[in-house]
C-alpha cells in the first residue's frame, strides 16, 4: 500500500472534527512551500547567516560565541 493509499484510508477513519483540523494542517503546510518574497534590509540578515548556521541557534548560543571572540 501507498503512503497515499495509506493516508486516505487513516483519514478516513478519523471523526469529522478530526479530519478538519488535519485537513486545515495541510493547507497550511502547501502555504508554507510558497517561497518568501526578497527580504530587505535588517531581515536580509537572516537570510544571510542561513548560508553559514544552517540550523537555528538560541541567544545564549550566539552570546557565547561573540564572547569567545572577544577573548
Amino acid at each position: 500500500m501507498s503512503a497515499v493509499e495509506l493516508a486516505i484510508e487513516k483519514v478516513k477513519a478519523l471523526p469529522e472534527d478530526k479530519a478538519k483540523v488535519l485537513l486545515d494542517w495541510l493547507a497550511e503546510l502547501e502555504r508554507a512551500d510558497v517561497p518568501a518574497p526578497d527580504a530587505k534590509g535588517a531581515m536580509a540578515a537572516l537570510g544571510y547567516v542561513r548560508k553559514f548556521y544552517p540550523q537555528p541557534r538560541t541567544t545564549a548560543e550566539w552570546m557565547k560565541e561573540l564572547r569567545e571572540g572577544e577573548q
